[in-house]
């Protein structure tokens, strides 16, 4: 495309800088969680599903390794997970990137996920100083709903209908792998 004259030159390389500014990501929200509404009873409830491991403890090492943080924490008290006396931790070690900035010495209620250790922990996890968590306590010791129901069953076993799910799925992409090798012949 070619200009012949400077003022339209200089409009077409605003609109473009413009428009790749617009499309670029916002760099600033590195880090940005969504947020579940409702009581601190129901808040305690859905981390407690969502995690693979909950439990208490003192930071008893954090060592950086470039992006990543492993720490290490002595257990006090378990409510979901692995029962040991020490459990390590992943995050990044950085904030901006939701790395949860974890000091020694300092005790917390941790909600972790993943499938193994380390487990990973970020800002966006209900991982709180223990000194903040008394809420969120409360409701774990309770066990109870307030209609004295117990809390659901978060050992991470499948769920009846996940696993008629998973089978319709499997069923279906065999279905079409036999029909596309029976065309190919």
């Amino acid at each position: 495309m070619v200009f012949t004259r400077p003022l339209a030159r200089v409009t077409a390389v605003a609109l473009i800088v413009l428009g790749l500014l617009v499309l670029l990501p916002d760099c600033a929200s590195a880090c940005s969680c969504i947020g579940f509404g409702g009581s601190q009873q129901e808040i305690t409830e859905q981390a407690l599903s969502d995690s693979a491991a909950v439990f208490s403890g003192e930071v008893a090492d954090v060592e950086k390794q470039g992006s990543t943080a492993t720490v290490t924490l002595r257990v006090s008290e378990v409510w979901k997970g692995p029962e040991q006396g020490t459990l390590e931790m992943s995050t990044p070690s950085q904030e901006p990137a939701c790395g949860y900035p974890f000091e020694e010495g300092q005790e917390y209620l941790v909600y972790a996920y993943g499938k193994e250790e380390p487990f990973k922990v970020d800002l966006c996890s209900e991982t709180k100083p223990l000194s903040k968590a008394g809420a969120s306590l409360q409701v774990l010791e309770d066990g109870q709903r307030p209609g004295g129901e117990p809390l659901p069953n978060t050992s991470g076993g499948v769920a009846g209908l996940g696993v008629v799910g998973l089978a319709g799925v499997t069923a279906a992409v065999a279905t079409l792998l036999f029909l596309k090798r029976l065309l190919r012949s």
